[in-house]
């Protein structure tokens, strides 16, 4: 039988009239103006036989088919620290016990859900986890990797615990992370019943180029799904300062003024031409910005969160270090997080 192997809320800004001026002035940068189809052809689901991770598969499954779309799985064997040749004997034992587990565990599910996966979708590798899945993702040109937030001991904190924290820092593609009361909804109903809809998603904006990448995929999403689009922008609550409208002649409150700027980028942000078509819906709130995406994270409506991060380079600042990090954690619904570049 054939088979694949292959060894192995950050800190808040600053509250200075200047700060907050500055960054709700930034105009919106507008992506090459294109309109593309949402093209899901390849997806890939990491494995580790816990429960949560063929939970996943399962919720999986119904997405794939929507798109006729290719699941490859992969397992990784953590790499030891034995000596070269007890290595390899030791790999291909435990290469031996996964792929037996790995039918075992695939049986099941191919005959409730007529798929097939075994053997040319399957992979068991060797090695440090989130390199092997990304290496799998580029070599199989993965559109989607579709990440369980809880797994074994070594994955019980895969949201930015470790794997999971590094496979979305470097993904080639954008990443799903099922989560939440309506992640668990729909196991036990739609997904279960082979059914993935979406009504309504959340695309948390801050009227950068990175942001606009969310924007862009969730709308060729929403396309897909006859979805509607909710573009929110939360304001940091900075404090009362005050500052002078020099066209008005009126006093404003720092906060009085970004949020005029915020409305007219938002109504910009609106004429893209991928939003063309949409239900599309905007929102500004005054507040933090994880309180108020988790918050609507929540609502019966919602069911999907998309957003962006800069990639390898400007990552620190997009996810894990401010408030992306935070939404995929505690928002109540899948996120699926974008690279801004390479994922759109």
């Amino acid at each position: 039988m054939a088979m694949k192997t292959m060894i192995e809320e950050g800190e808040p800004p600053t509250t200075s009239q200047q700060t907050a001026a500055s960054r709700a002035s930034n105009p919106v940068v507008k992506p090459a103006d294109r309109e593309q189809a949402l093209q899901i052809k390849t997806i890939l689901v990491p494995l580790d036989f816990s429960r949560a991770s063929m939970q996943v598969l399962k919720y999986t499954i119904p997405l794939a088919e929507k798109f006729k779309a290719a699941i490859h799985l992969v397992h990784v064997q953590p790499a030891d620290e034995l000596t070269a040749i007890s290595r390899a004997g030791h790999w291909m034992l435990n290469c031996a016990d996964a792929i037996a587990l790995m039918q075992d565990r695939l049986a099941e599910v191919q005959r409730k859900h007529d798929v097939r996966f075994w053997p040319d979708n399957c992979h068991v590798v060797s090695g440090r986890p989130f390199e092997e899945i990304c290496k799998l993702a580029r070599e199989i040109e993965a559109d989607l990797i579709v990440l369980p937030t809880r797994g074994h001991s070594g994955l019980k904190h895969i949201v930015l615990g470790s794997t999971a924290e590094r496979v979305v820092r470097y993904a080639p593609c954008p990443v799903l992370v099922p989560r939440g009361k309506k992640y668990k909804g729909a196991i036990l109903n739609g997904a279960s019943a082979g059914k993935f809809s979406l009504r309504k998603i959340l695309v948390p904006v801050d009227f950068s180029e990175c942001s606009l990448a969310g924007v862009n995929y969730a709308a060729r999403l929403a396309k897909r799904f006859g979805a509607k689009v909710c573009l929110f922008h939360a304001i940091y609550p900075h404090h009362d300062l005050i500052m002078a409208d020099r066209m008005s002649g009126r006093i404003l409150s720092v906060i009085e003024q970004v949020q005029i700027t915020a409305r007219a980028q938002m109504s910009e942000l609106k004429q893209l031409k991928s939003l063309r078509g949409l239900a599309c819906e905007t929102e500004i709130q005054v507040g933090y910005p994880v309180d108020q995406i988790c918050a609507h994270t929540g609502w019966p409506e919602i069911d999907l969160v998309v957003t962006a991060t800069h990639g390898r380079t400007g990552f620190k600042h997009a996810l894990l270090g401010s408030v992306a990090e935070h939404v995929v954690r505690y928002a109540e619904c899948p996120v699926i997080i974008v690279p801004s570049r390479g994922g759109t």
